[in-house]
């Protein structure tokens, strides 16, 4: 009999000879089984929709007030494959896919550049594809693959630049990113990063060490700056992008003042809770690179780990560990519809169930190998920022300038995917560990099982979005209107958020509902009969398993 580790090693070899196209097939895999079928907007993506069709209509770049990012890539690139197939939400669907297809190769791309092996570069791409945000971004016109899709390249080539500085790879480096930053503003922490690591590893600022620094984050805003003036003067600055423009500042100082004496708490516990989502998305390749070679650091690490379990287990704050975001203790949400969020109304289970719970335990070993990460890289800066030519400056410097404004103002969990490679890049820098198999083939289980469990909530999530859409039509069919009815964020804020002015009725949902006689739901709600509903081809048993059309009763 053929021992296991001689079957084994050929073929975990042909995974790394072959390592890009195993990333995109699991991509490309993973989105079929989600079967994101449906003729309808998610999330927020009916705001970039108008983008596109009003470049259709208009033949000029248009942004929603809706919108706080620049879209400008994202909007001609779905305005130019609706301008050849037509416009449909499928279509955009379909175009963003293929960019999830891309980002995916990409981010095996800048892994190999900060010198991974092949076989740890793949195990980090699939920790971020697992990722629970990855697939409901990927198969929607959401904005956040498409910034990755510019930052990812651009952070490669400037990481690469540290070493190799020749111009070719640093206006490369600075047109992608600038390219970014007209898609989404945080591309702007590419450069910045660039800039403090360039300088402090070259300490003799002549001037053409500081021209080769500075100038391509002039590059990047002075992008920023031209596109801004264009958005003033012409079709106008969206009044989500001018609220997140000017909302840092202020925030930086409600947190000095500590504004109605809660603002600090806020903040830290923003940073807390995104400490803690970062652990749970690394858990696998805490595990796959294994624990520091010293043994006290190692049982530092493990002590610290079991402690921050056991915290979780007191105190009941199991992940995930805010309500109402794309990672729902329910599956893949957000559920907005009238009897959901915010009311509260339905019968979903928020509680934490076992799968958070061995979650949480995961979590707290991620938690505690970035607490060690911190450490290592933070000592070694202290040694000597050249000794490495300014990369795990580079790394430190982006991963603190993303996160620092969530952490003054507030976040949404998907916020989290842009920054989780250059994350894992800085664990890499850290102590080198000796993982067993055992505890490697338990990493890889890990990844497996997040992998399987992300795509049955997106698939139960486009189930329920695919139901709850056909109990739109059924009301149509009643001469139900965008006036009268409340199908849910999507549908009313698709309909009617561009109506000025943004009107919300007391007593109505928040979504521009302006009369509520036929109601999409998953339960019953007081003073409402049921007219119609539509079961839930589900996968996960938390899912809300029928999606139901209401009318309002008449009064007696």
């Amino acid at each position: 009999m053929t021992p296991p580790a001689a079957v084994a090693a050929p073929t975990a070899g042909v995974a790394e000879r072959h390592a890009v196209l195993v990333v995109a097939a699991v991509a490309l895999v993973l989105s079929a089984l989600v079967d994101p079928r449906g003729e309808f907007p998610v999330n927020d993506d009916w705001a970039y929709a108008h983008s596109v069709q009003w470049l259709l209509a208009e033949h000029r770049i248009r942004l929603s007030d809706w919108i706080a990012m620049n879209l400008l890539p994202q909007t001609l690139i779905g305005g130019a494959a609706a301008q050849i197939a037509g416009f449909s939400f499928s279509l955009l669907r379909h175009v963003t896919q293929l960019v999830s297809i891309a980002v995916a190769v990409l981010t095996l791309r800048w892994f190999l550049a900060t010198g991974l092996t092949r076989r740890d570069a793949l195990v980090a791409t699939l920790t971020v594809v697992a990722m629970p945000c990855w697939l409901p971004l990927a198969n929607s016109f959401m904005t956040d693959l498409y910034a990755m899709l510019f930052a990812l390249p651009a952070a490669t080539l400037f990481y690469r630049a540290l070493r190799q500085p020749t111009p070719a790879l640093i206006a490369v480096a600075t047109v992608l990113a600038a390219i970014g930053m007209l898609q989404r503003q945080v591309v702007a922490v590419v450069p910045a990063a660039f800039l403090v690591a360039w300088l402090a590893a070259n300490r003799r600022w002549r001037p053409a060490t500081l021209a080769t620094g500075v100038l391509p984050l002039t590059v990047v805003l002075a992008a920023e700056l031209a596109y801004q003036t264009w958005l003033a003067h012409g079709p106008g600055v969206p009044e989500a992008q001018q609220y997140a423009h000017g909302r840092v500042l202020p925030a930086l100082a409600k947190i000095a003042r500590n504004e109605g004496g809660w603002y600090r708490n806020w903040a830290v516990s923003n940073l807390l809770s995104i400490f803690a989502y970062l652990g749970l998305f690394v858990a696998p390749w805490a595990m796959w690179r294994g624990v520091s070679l010293q043994r006290p650091a190692r049982w530092g690490v493990v002590a610290l780990a079991v402690g921050i379990a056991v915290a979780m287990a007191l105190t009941g704050l199991w992940p995930p560990w805010r309500e109402h975001h794309l990672i729902d203790a329910a599956g893949i949400g957000p559920f907005v519809l009238y009897d959901a969020q915010p009311r509260g109304l339905a019968p979903l289970d928020r509680s934490p169930g076992v799968l958070w719970r061995i979650a949480g335990v995961g979590a707290a070993l991620g938690i505690a190998a970035l607490c060690r990460t911190a450490l290592v890289v933070l000592r070694g800066q202290a040694a000597g920022v050249a000794r490495d030519a300014g990369e795990r400056l580079f790394l430190l410097a982006l991963v603190g300038a993303y996160l620092t404004p969530f952490v003054v103002t507030d976040y949404i969990d998907r916020y989290l995917l842009f920054v989780l490679p250059f994350v894992l890049a800085l664990m890499a820098h850290g102590e080198p560990g000796s993982p067993s198999i055992l505890v490697r083939g338990v990493a890889l289980a890990w990844l497996g099982v997040a992998l399987a469990l992300g795509t049955m909530a997106t698939h139960d999530y486009f189930a329920w979005n695919r139901a709850r859409w056909d109990a739109i039509h059924a009301a149509e069919g009643l001469g139900a209107t965008p006036a009268t009815l409340d199908g849910g964020f999507e549908y009313n804020a698709y309909h009617r958020f561009e109506s000025r002015p943004h009107e919300r009725r007391p007593g109505k949902s928040w979504w521009w509902v302006q009369d509520d006689r036929y109601v999409v739901a998953f339960s019953i709600v007081p003073g409402y009969v049921e007219r119609a509903q539509f079961p839930v081809r589900r996968w996960l048993p938390r899912t809300p398993p029928v999606v139901r059309l209401l009318e309002r009763a008449p009064r007696p």
